[in-house]
């Protein structure tokens, strides 16, 4: 799953919603048992990035280095946005006030055409 074109973004999603940092441990361990088959192309390539797990390795403090400046980037990212990664409740709320602020702009021009 974890070298498939579709199916490296949820194991991605899930490291990062892990809440302990054991259970992230877990988690590369077991992708470590992969490593070979991750390298082979370029998702598999994206996970062993994103969950860090040649650095998990290399040992602990290496692993927890990469996973603090992975939360740090993240952190810059949401105070320039305003915005978590993947919120989708908000973008879902802007599209609905422009298609009510659309509706009430043809409104405007039917009643101007008919005028």
């Amino acid at each position: 799953l974890a070298t498939a074109r579709v199916g490296h973004h949820p194991i991605e999603k899930l490291f990062r919603a892990l809440p302990t940092m054991e259970d992230k441990a877990s988690f590369s361990a077991e992708l470590s048992h992969s490593l070979n088959q991750l390298g082979s192309n370029a998702m598999g390539r994206s996970v062993m990035a994103t969950c860090a797990v040649k650095e998990y390795l290399e040992g602990e403090s290496a692993w927890k280095d990469v996973l603090a400046k992975q939360r740090d980037k993240a952190g810059w990212l949401e105070e320039i946005t305003g915005e978590k990664e993947g919120s989708d409740e908000e973008d879902e709320e802007v599209k609905t006030k422009k298609r009510k602020r659309d509706k009430k702009e043809k409104k405007r021009k039917r009643r101007k055409g008919s005028e």
